[in-house]
């Protein structure tokens, strides 16, 4: 069944796109925001959510700047909410400091997976389509998780 599969999405072009179900993950983070009344995390990551999905299915020049947009001010709130955590505690916490361990783990792992993936060809990037797939989920996975922490913070 699996070599029937493999040979109609290699001659037809179609592929099973994980990453637009991996998107969906951001809804999680959405419904998080609300409960931590973050309203305007809410309403960028329901805006990754959309742009993500759409942007998995059909990958056009608009749909990627679009997602690079969403992505990107996620990135930067999320960094300004972690700076200013930071830099308004007056103690600093045995608990606090593993969560800022993890949000940076979390950032940097999300980076090597993307950059160093881009300048090797490998992780995100790598030539088969399917391993590709699957790292870009793994980077969905994760920088969810990060931002799950930052939210909670």
């Amino acid at each position: 069944m699996d070599e029937e599969l493999e040979y109609y999405y290699t001659n037809t072009g179609a592929h099973c796109n994980y990453c637009i179900y991996s998107s969906f993950v951001f809804l999680t983070n959405v419904v998080a925001g609300i409960y931590f009344k973050q309203y305007l995390y809410a309403l960028l990551f329901l805006f990754l959510t959309y742009t993500s999905i759409v942007h998995h299915s059909s990958k056009t020049k608009l749909t990627n700047i679009l997602d690079k947009i969403a992505l990107y001010s996620i990135i930067f709130y999320g960094g300004y909410k972690f700076y200013t955590n930071i830099k308004n505690q007056d103690q600093v916490y045995l608990k606090n400091i593993f969560k800022y361990i993890f949000i940076v783990t979390t950032f940097l792992s999300v980076v090597y997976l993307y950059l160093y993936g881009y300048l090797t060809n490998n992780y995100v990037f790598h030539h088969e389509y399917k391993i590709a797939q699957l790292y870009h989920v793994l980077m969905h996975l994760i920088s969810s998780f990060g931002h799950h922490i930052i939210i909670a913070l």
